[in-house]
């Protein structure tokens, strides 16, 4: 069974729209970033977290023991330059690329810079701003993408995220 990408967005836009943030700041990077090193530590998962300012500041940055740090970092990049260049999430934009075929080169975009592959996700103030990027890379990348959903819902108490289910 093939999946269905145009539900797989739909499902990530509706993430994207309920994942939002009051306000962002270095200590809100710090406390995000701490519980998913938290929820990372506890889940035995030996993988990269960032948390980065649209500018491309990093506010926050951890490599759990076990991780790759050199080609973690990479990755962590990458996906936060994908989300930064089309203010979606990386896994939202690897699904487009799948339905249309569109690569990161047909975009414009280099390679080497960004990437479509699920590990990005946008944040988004309540107003609508497009403020930052969280990113995280270690797992498969559409497990890197639920992590950050379960994290960003766990820090915002919600319950109830419609997860992107990838076949």
């Amino acid at each position: 069974m093939s999946a269905d990408y145009n539900k797989i967005m739909s499902v990530i836009d509706q993430q994207e729209k309920l994942l939002r943030i009051d306000h962002f700041s270095s200590e809100f990077a710090f406390e995000l970033g701490s519980l998913m090193a938290g929820l990372a530590k506890e889940r035995g998962i030996a993988m990269g977290i960032s948390i980065r300012k649209i500018d491309g500041a990093i506010l926050f940055q951890h490599m759990m023991d076990g991780a790759n740090t050199v080609n973690t970092q990479n990755w962590l990049r990458r996906k936060a330059g994908m989300v930064i260049a089309w203010e979606h999430s990386s896994l939202y934009m690897w699904a487009r690329e799948q339905a249309t075929g569109q690569t990161v080169q047909y975009n414009g975009l280099d390679p080497n810079e960004c990437v479509q592959r699920g590990g990005g996700f946008p944040l988004f103030l309540k107003t609508g701003e497009f403020i930052g990027v969280v990113s995280a890379s270690g797992l498969a990348h559409n497990d890197d993408h639920q992590f950050i959903v379960d994290a960003l819902a766990a820090y915002l108490g919600l319950k109830d995220i419609p997860e992107a289910v990838i076949d």
